[in-house]
C-alpha cells in the first residue's frame, strides 16, 4: 500500500509540474511568457578614463533592474543591458559595432559614451537603424556625421551650450583679459575647445597661445612652457580626467598659477588623484550637468539615494545621465514598442520625460533641449559645486 501511495504522489507531482508553467519558459498552464528585450551599453569600462564610461553603465544599470523589479516596461516584459567596452577609443569601437548590431534582441544603446566612439559608429547605427541615447558625447557636430540621420540623440547638451556659459563666466565673473588654450585632439577635447575659443575671443579675450598634446604622454612641459611665457590670465584644457590631472600636476609643478579651466571631461574624482590634492586645489571644471547627491533636491535626490544603495558609490559625471537615456527606452516599451523599427520611431517622436537630470525631450537632430551648465571647484580634496553659470553671474 506504500508502494501505491508513493506511485500515486509521484503521478501527482508529474501532473501539476506539468500544469504549472510560467517564468521565463512559459507553459500550458496559464503562466505568462516574459519576453526579453536588450539594450546595448557602449562605452568605456576599462582603460585611463573609463570612470565616466562606469559611472553612466551604473546608472543605466540602476534604470534596468527598477524597472524590471517594478515591471515598469510592462507585465511580461524584462529587460538585459549588454554591456560593450571600448575602453574610449573609436577604433575599438569600430571593432565591436558588429557584435551590438547584429544582435536581433538589441532594440536601442544606451552610449557611445565619447564623442570619437559615436563618430566612429553612428554611420553603421544608421544603416542598421538602431537608435541610441548617449548619455554623455558632447560633440557639435555629432547630428550632422550622417545626413539626414534619425539614430542620433543624446540626453546631455552639447559643447556649444557649454561654450557659451564658459565663455560668460570667463569673460565677466573672472573677468579675464588673455587665455591659453590646450587639448588633447580628440573629436571631444578640440571641439570644446576651438569652441570656447572662439566665443571668448569674441568676448574680447585675447587667445595667449593654443597648442595641443598627446594624452597618452607623460611629459607636458613643451606644451606648459609655451603657455608659461605667454603669461595668461587662464589656461582652458580639452581633454579627459587622467591626463587633465597629469597636466595641472606639471603647471603646477613648473610655477604656471594661471586659473585652471576644463571641462565635463575632467569632472571626476580621478582628476584630483591624478593631479594631488595640493595641485589640484583651485583647480574648476564645468559640466552641463549636476552631480546628484542625497540632499538634492526632489527626483535627483532620490536618484543619488538609491544610486548609491545599489551601486555603493555616490553618482559620478554621467551617471543621472545614463539613468535618463534607459528612462525613455522604458516609456517606449511601456507603449509597447519592442522592435528596433517600433523603438526608433517612438524615440524620434518623442514628447517629453522629467528625468532625474533634466526635463527631457529632443530636438529633431537629436539634441537635448535642456540646457544649463555648472561650474565645480575642487576645494580640499573634493570637488564642489559653486553653482551655475546664470547664478554665479547674478552673484
Amino acid at each position: 500500500m506504500r508502494r501505491c501511495a508513493m506511485v500515486l504522489m509521484a503521478a501527482a507531482a508529474l501532473v501539476l509540474g506539468a500544469c504549472g508553467g510560467g517564468g521565463d519558459e512559459g507553459g500550458d498552464g496559464g503562466g505568462e511568457e516574459t519576453r526579453t528585450v536588450a539594450l546595448a551599453f557602449v562605452g568605456a569600462l576599462t582603460g585611463d578614463n573609463a570612470n565616466l564610461g562606469i559611472n553612466a553603465r551604473d546608472g543605466a544599470k540602476l534604470a534596468v533592474d527598477e524597472a524590471n523589479r517594478a515591471e515598469a516596461a510592462g507585465a511580461g516584459v524584462r529587460i538585459v543591458l549588454k554591456e560593450f567596452d571600448t575602453q574610449g577609443d573609436p577604433a575599438q569601437a569600430s571593432t565591436l559595432k558588429d557584435r551590438f548590431i547584429n544582435d536581433e534582441s538589441i532594440i536601442g544603446v544606451v552610449g557611445p559614451v565619447f564623442s570619437g566612439e559615436t563618430k566612429a559608429v553612428l554611420p553603421s547605427l544608421q544603416e542598421a537603424g538602431l537608435v541610441m541615447v548617449s548619455p554623455s558625447a558632447t560633440n557639435v557636430d555629432l547630428p550632422n556625421v550622417v545626413p539626414n540621420q534619425t539614430v542620433f540623440h543624446r540626453i546631455i547638451p552639447d559643447d556649444g551650450e557649454q561654450g557659451k556659459g564658459l565663455a560668460e563666466y570667463i569673460s565677466k565673473k573672472l573677468a579675464a583679459k588673455s587665455a591659453a588654450y590646450v587639448d588633447d585632439n580628440s573629436e571631444y577635447g578640440k571641439g570644446l575647445t576651438e569652441g570656447t575659443r572662439e566665443l571668448l575671443e569674441a568676448a574680447g579675450v585675447r587667445t595667449a597661445v593654443s597648442d595641443t598634446v598627446d594624452p597618452k604622454a607623460q611629459d607636458f612641459s613643451a606644451a606648459i612652457n609655451k603657455v608659461k611665457a605667454a603669461r595668461p590670465d587662464l589656461l582652458f584644457y580639452g581633454g579627459y580626467f587622467a591626463e587633465a590631472g597629469r597636466f595641472k600636476k606639471q603647471m603646477s609643478d613648473a610655477g604656471l598659477d594661471a586659473q585652471f579651466i576644463s571641462g565635463d571631461g575632467a569632472l571626476d574624482p580621478g582628476f584630483i588623484e591624478a593631479a594631488g590634492a595640493t595641485s589640484a586645489e583651485g583647480a574648476q571644471i564645468t559640466c552641463p550637468c549636476k552631480l546628484g547627491t542625497s540632499d538634492s533636491p526632489g527626483a535627483l535626490g532620490t536618484f543619488a539615494k538609491a544610486y548609491e544603495a545599489a551601486i555603493g558609490r555616490v553618482p559620478g559625471t554621467y551617471s543621472s545621465e545614463g539613468y535618463d537615456a534607459v528612462s525613455v527606452y522604458v516609456e517606449g516599451l511601456k507603449a509597447g514598442k519592442t522592435t528596433r523599427a517600433a523603438m526608433l520611431e517612438f524615440v524620434e517622436g518623442f514628447e517629453s520625460l522629467d528625468g532625474v537630470s533634466k526635463m527631457i525631450s529632443f530636438a529633431p537632430n537629436g539634441n537635448v533641449t535642456g540646457s544649463g551648465v555648472f561650474v565645480y571647484e575642487v576645494k580640499a580634496g573634493k570637488l564642489a559645486v559653486l553653482g551655475s553659470t546664470e547664478e554665479l553671474l547674478a552673484a
